[in-house]
């Protein structure tokens, strides 16, 4: 059984709505906003920003020392906003992840619970035209600005990932599990990742 499940997603792929019902199908906590305002609360921070810097809106104006193992340790107050912010949330990750079983929706959680048993990191992508016409369904937006959405998004978690990481956004080498919402369909999707979780045994 794993009791941790990070999902990693490209906007518009469904990974959220994939979350929400692994969370639900195995009765795990499901964080993703919920998280954000935790991390406001014990911050002290706007709500709005802490969302924004989720998205990796203020990833450049961060200096180098947002690496998360060059961060830690060092005087919070004299820190960016954005570095104290994801020091706010690296807390809150590993406190809920105490709390019980959970899935946690992005925030860079595959790598800060790195070394916790029972972890279960997914990465969800899906074809291209799917996630477009998505985008176009949920958000109400012409072909073009869907696709400008995605584009921006997604180099915007990139950025967010590997400055607070030091690893690339969706390599191989930090999920156990990468799939394709295109391929199984959300249903099918969520099948395969509550299978992995409940079946993996003894595996390492």
């Amino acid at each position: 059984m794993r009791p941790l499940i990070t999902i990693s997603r490209q906007y518009g792929s469904g990974g959220r709505e994939i979350g929400e019902r692994v969370a639900t199908l195995l009765g795990y906590a499901y964080y993703d906003h919920e998280l954000i305002k935790r991390a406001a609360q014990e911050g002290d921070f706007d709500e709005d920003l802490v969302r924004e810097d989720g998205e990796g809106v203020f990833g450049r104006l961060s200096s180098l020392l947002s690496y998360a193992h060059t961060v830690v340790g060092k005087d919070e107050d004299t820190l960016p906003l954005p570095d104290r912010m994801f020091l706010v949330q690296s807390r809150i990750i590993k406190q809920i992840a105490d709390e019980g079983p959970c899935v946690i929706i992005g925030h860079s959680a595959d790598y800060l619970l790195a070394d916790r048993p029972g972890l279960l990191n997914v990465y969800v992508h899906s074809d291209w035209d799917v996630r477009v016409a998505r985008v176009m369904a949920r958000n109400g937006l012409s072909e073009h600005d869907a696709v400008a959405r995605i584009r921006k998004i997604d180099r915007q978690r990139s950025v967010f990932y590997e400055q607070h990481t030091g690893q690339k956004w969706g390599a191989t080498e930090s999920c156990h599990l990468s799939l394709s919402s295109s391929y199984f369909g959300i249903e099918g999707a969520t099948a395969l990742i509550v299978a992995v979780a409940t079946g993996a045994g003894d595996a390492p």
